[in-house]
């Protein structure tokens, strides 16, 4: 994947989207988000916070071409002690062409371009890595991983009274340096992901459930096999009904990860190396289980509270516990009309929950999630 071949799906993209605009409207959103955690003692950092400035255009060029286009601000802090560490700057760009080719067949093409932050220093990769814990469930963690292309495809039929639907996806990655501090050129596995879903109707319900397999080729660093990714499965399921005058969905998903394979210098006295071996990862598994809906609060406006369980079992190969636990959250929205054509969306969580630690015991954490979004179409 060369650097001149991304420029130009990139100016293709955006040539698109300003010589053909079609007879549908813009979308356009954007907002500010902040999300934070506190922890006790045991995790290495008293706190973790997160604050972003996202921003988000849809534009139809055809009647059946839409181009998304996402990018952001943001700044991360981890506090370790009397340190207060940062990882700032804007991340990395996504632009997305989806093409209808069929009324039953998605065709599409996205873009990542390397506008964020992948070279870190010794305090930014700190915070990467905190941020990066998926049970905190940060929206950024990284900043940067290079140049990236995907390509997918969706199909959907119906059977039965069944909703069918099938998708598969391919992701090229480029290389990059993570490192500010070591020489190192960093090339992510490529990634395959294949999913099924299917839903049904029931009267003034719907159930829907589908299943997700990915697979990843192996991680490299300067041009030497790093990282094997254990492939991942993931299955969920929601069921969405009318009581009162609002709706409301039940949820739950199960991501399995299987162990993935470390490849590690075997390294002398002298610190010459003499061979290789490899390094069982730990086997991880991730249970969301939720419920949002909405509630009339009279007037014409809606709360849509949102709660949900997350828990994280994480299981090294000397059974090592560490980074499992478990958190609870609960708050939501209220979409609100403004200056005539804007819709507001300004939403409050809370969080809490344990981590386990290295040494076995569990560390409690709280954390506040508020964030205002607004969108508008012309």
């Amino acid at each position: 994947m060369s650097r001149r071949a991304v420029c130009c799906f990139a100016i293709m993209a955006l040539s698109t989207m300003t010589a053909r605009p079609g007879s549908a409207q813009v979308m356009v959103g954007g907002g500010v988000d902040y999300m934070g955690y506190s922890f006790e003692e045991g995790l290495g950092a008293e706190s973790a916070q997160l604050f972003m400035i996202p921003i988000a255009l849809r534009f139809p060029a055809t009647e059946r071409l839409s181009v998304d286009l996402y990018s952001a601000w943001a700044e991360g802090r981890v506090e370790q002690g009397d340190a207060v560490l940062k990882l700032s700057g804007p991340v990395d760009t996504s632009i997305k062409a989806a093409y209808q080719a069929t009324p039953w067949a998605l065709v599409s093409l996205g873009l990542s371009l390397p506008t964020g932050n992948s070279t870190h220093d010794g305090e930014e990769a700190i915070v990467a890595s905190v941020l990066s814990t998926d049970l905190l469930g940060f929206r950024e963690a990284s900043w940067g991983t290079g140049l990236a292309i995907t390509s997918s495809v969706a199909s959907a039929t119906t059977a039965g009274g069944f909703g069918l639907g099938i998708a598969a996806a391919y992701a090229m990655r480029g290389s990059f340096e993570p490192s500010q501090d070591v020489a190192l050129i960093y090339q992510p596995g490529n990634e395959a992901r294949i999913r099924v879903g299917l839903d049904r109707n029931f009267g003034a319900s719907t159930l829907t459930a589908g299943a997700t397999l990915v697979s990843y080729a192996k991680d490299q660093a300067d041009d030497r096999n790093l990282f094997q990714a254990g492939q991942r499965i993931r299955l969920d399921a929601s069921y969405a009904f009318r009581a009162s005058s609002g709706v409301w969905t039940v949820y739950a998903a199960d991501l399995m990860r299987a162990s993935g394979d470390l490849f590690v210098d075997i390294v002398d006295e002298g610190g010459a190396t003499v061979g290789e071996t490899i390094v069982a990862t730990a086997e991880q598994n991730m249970l969301v289980g939720g419920v949002m809906g909405t509630v009339s609060l009279g007037g014409g406006f809606v709360f849509r509270p949102h709660v949900d369980y997350s828990r994280q079992t994480r299981r090294a190969a000397d059974g090592n516990e560490a980074g499992s636990g478990w958190i609870l959250a609960a708050g939501g929205d209220i979409p609100i009309r403004v200056f005539g054509g804007y819709e507001f969306f300004p939403k409050a969580r809370v969080y809490f929950g344990s981590i386990r630690d290295f040494a076995g015991g569990g560390v409690s954490l709280l954390g506040l999630e508020v964030k205002g979004t607004v969108r508008t179409t012309f």
